[in-house]
Formats: C-alpha cells, structure tokens, sequence
C-alpha cells in the first residue's frame, strides 16, 4: 500500500487514537520517532508522492504493542541507528498533529540528510535532490554534524562507512554551491 502525505497523518492520527484507548493516556505522552521517507513527506521535503511505509527508529515501550497492529508501520530501522548522527535526539523536531497521547517526531533535516547520505540509494538521491530538501539545509549544520567527531563519526559502525559517506557529503554539497571548507 502508498502512503501520501494525507494519508500518513491519518495513520498517525488513528495510532494515536488506539494509543489512548490502550494506554489510558491521562496527560501522559509517548514518543515515537519516524525517519526515512515518511519524515520527508511528513515534511514536505521530498519530490515522491508517497511511501510504502513508516520507519519507526525509536518507540516508548508501551507503544510497541500498538504499533505492531499495523502493517505500514516498520519497527526494524533501529538497525540504521550507525547512519545518524549520535546527538540526533537533541535536536528532534514535534510534528504539529492533534495527539492526545502520542509524540510522533523526526530528527532535523540535517540528521535525516546524513541519513540519505550513508545509504545513497536512488530514493536516497532523489529526496537529497528535491528543491525543498535543498531550500530546508542548514548547510553549516550539515557540515558540522558530518565532520564533528561527536555526531556521524561516533555513530559509525566503521571508519571506512563513514569515510565513504563523508566522500558522497562531499561531492553533494559541491555540486549545490556548497563546497565544504574541508
């Protein structure tokens, strides 16, 4: 099944509903992180029109038995976790939906970019290319959170991964007049 945008915030509305009814939520919050291309089309950051699915990277342990309910709902991107950077959670971003129990948010647009730069698939390329994405960087950020031995270094699985990422952040940010220092 695709995903529109329209149709993602239903899905995360109808989570949030079951969630509460579950839960019993009473003022009580449960966050849920969503990367890949579901945060870009949350965002508006993407030329694709839908997605196939919901990567969730992290979850309240409470939630986990909801969210197993749905399909849609990918709960096995932890797996990436060595393609964000490591302080990624300081700098999540709430999405404005109407939650009465569910926090469902995204890493920055920077964190998301070093993700689609350690795996440069072609939906990769295509989201990294799309104006809005372009138009969203803080190029500086991105910089830093590349190069910073506390952010992508750190979460490397290996020194040749992030090398090699390093190399496409490279070459990506001078084709778009973004040459970095070095």
């Amino acid at each position: 099944m695709e995903y529109g945008k329209k149709r993602l915030v239903d899905l995360l509305l109808t989570i949030d509903e079951e969630a509460t009814l579950a839960l019993g939520a009473k003022g009580q919050r449960y966050p849920v992180v969503i990367v890949g291309g579901s945060a870009f089309l949350l965002h508006d950051l993407t030329n694709r029109p839908t997605t196939h699915d919901v990567d969730v990277l992290s979850c309240h342990a409470a939630l986990r038995d909801v969210l197993a309910n749905y399909a849609a709902v990918n709960g096995s991107v932890a797996a990436y976790a060595d393609q964000i950077p490591y302080n990624f959670e300081d700098r999540l971003v709430k999405l404005d939906l109407p939650t009465k129990a569910v926090d469902f948010m995204t890493p920055s647009v920077e964190d998301l970019a070093v993700m689609k730069l350690y795996g440069w698939r072609p939906s990769d390329q295509q989201d990294l290319e799309s104006p809005a994405m372009l138009d969203a960087i803080d190029w500086d950020e991105l910089d830093r959170l590349v190069r910073d031995p506390d952010e992508a270094q750190a979460s490397a699985l290996s020194h040749r991964r992030y090398r090699e990422m390093v190399s496409v952040y490279e070459d990506y940010a001078r084709r778009h007049g973004n040459a970095p220092d070095a």
